[in-house]
């Protein structure tokens, strides 16, 4: 029987390409990609670092076949902010106007100092989460409290399964709210003292992004005989309504600022596009000493694109990266090469003009290396290459390194392109090749 998946191999090879470079150049012991469809939990990239040759499985060592997006568990830190915003603007304990006093970088909760990456006064909700306050959020918790908070987790997918159609994938880390003392709600708050795995945090984030319904994610979308009669298929599929439409459009909005000049997520932008997300840097328990280490983190970006009508959620982990290990730094850019690449393949058009500047952010800023395909949008356009007698991974080279946004299909080898080679590519015209035996 064939199975026919919802991955894109296009968007695969992408994901694959762009997160194999990032564990290179940040020398991360490990890292996934999620590429995932929130309108309908159609799964549409799953990337995952190191990875192995299937053909020659007896090489690696065990557990080097695990698929660490549903494998693995994390502390999602600061990425989890967004769930308890919209849990209480959900409850409507504070409104979006509200301002809290995040006590100078300093605040004692239980005994214990949390602190702030800056010392910040007072902040609304927004500036809150563009600068990802943490004393913040502990208040927020405070004010949702312990029962109501784990009931929002729990309808957002933490610490259950997804349900996704591939074995070996775990639940993550959420205790009961009867073992929270005032320190772990407070942790809690800001992603600490919880793990959640890639798949959960990026179905959880696509809830957000298409209005509040919590999807079932899958991966085989139908299963057909040799015979071609279909055996089977899953359609999109609805678990639960988590939050209301207009609270997922605030808080849509509020990650949008994340991503504008001053949020800690600014290398996540990708020109002509407004884009929503979250970074986060989270540090490890040691499994030594039961406490978190000093040098072990996760960095982690998750977003989504168009912010108006998002067509993707995209998540990005890095798994203890050496030197720079802020999930802004160094997650936030990788989003964006996935992002720009995989709006120019799926012909989604810019909202907004291109400009060329250096966005001001808190931290140091590195542009990251993004191709806008700006050619396309003036003159005669681009020049068709010769694509003939070429496998489908030299097309995409070839398309990557000239920019170039064409549809695909058939398998093999190019058979027949449009248009033909040396001819120009006029803008919003079709532009193909298609693979044959």
């Amino acid at each position: 029987q064939d199975l026919h998946l919802t991955l894109d191999r296009t968007l695969q090879y992408i994901a694959e390409k762009e997160l194999a470079e990032a564990v290179g150049q940040t020398r991360s012991v490990g890292g996934t990609v999620v590429i995932l469809e929130p309108a309908s939990g159609k799964i549409l990239a799953m990337a995952s670092q190191p990875d192995y040759n299937p053909n020659a499985v007896g090489k690696y060592r065990p557990s080097e076949w695990r698929n660490r997006t549903i494998c693995d568990s994390f502390e999602p830190g600061s990425t989890f902010k967004p769930f308890l915003l919209a849990s209480v603007l959900e409850e409507g304990v504070v409104s979006r106007k509200i301002k809290t006093n995040c006590e100078k970088g300093r605040y004692q909760v239980g005994g214990k100092t949390i602190r702030d990456h800056k010392p910040y006064g007072v902040l609304t909700l927004d500036e809150m989460l563009k600068y990802s306050s943490n004393i913040g959020f502990a208040k927020l918790g405070k004010k949702l409290e312990r029962e109501k908070f784990h009931n929002y987790l729990r309808a957002f997918g933490f610490g259950q399964q997804t349900g996704i159609d591939l074995p070996g994938e775990v639940i993550g880390t959420l205790h009961p709210p009867s073992r929270w003392f005032e320190i772990d709600l407070a942790a809690i708050s800001f992603g600490q003292g919880v793990t959640v795995t890639p798949l959960q945090l990026a179905t959880a984030t696509a809830a957000i992004a298409n209005g509040g319904l919590m999807m079932q994610p899958y991966l085989v979308e139908r299963i057909v005989d040799g015979s071609g009669l279909e055996q089977g298929n899953q359609e999109p599929h609805a678990r639960n309504r988590v939050i209301s439409e207009k609270t997922a459009r605030q808080v849509r909005e509020m990650m949008v600022g994340v991503v504008e000049p001053g949020g800690t997520g600014t290398r996540a932008a990708v020109p002509g596009y407004r884009v929503g997300g979250k970074t986060g840097t989270a540090q490890k328990v040691d499994p030594v000493t039961g406490g978190y280490s000093v040098d072990k983190r996760v960095a982690s970006f998750v977003g989504f694109v168009p912010a108006e009508r998002p067509a993707m959620v995209i998540l990005v982990t890095l798994d203890e990266p050496k030197g720079k290990t802020y999930g802004g730094v160094i997650a936030a850019p990788v989003f964006s090469k996935v992002a720009a690449q995989a709006l120019r393949y799926l012909n989604i058009p810019p909202s907004e003009a291109i400009q060329v500047a250096t966005l001001p952010e808190a931290e140091p800023l590195e542009i990251p290396n993004i191709e806008v395909a700006a050619p396309e949008l003036a003159g005669d356009g681009l020049q068709m290459p010769d694509f003939s007698g070429m496998s489908y991974r030299q097309v995409l080279q070839t398309m990557e390194r000239q920019g170039l946004n064409l549809k695909l299909s058939g398998s093999g080898k190019v058979v027949k392109q449009s248009p033909r080679a040396g001819r120009r590519i006029r803008y919003n015209s079709e532009a193909w090749v298609k693979f044959g035996a």
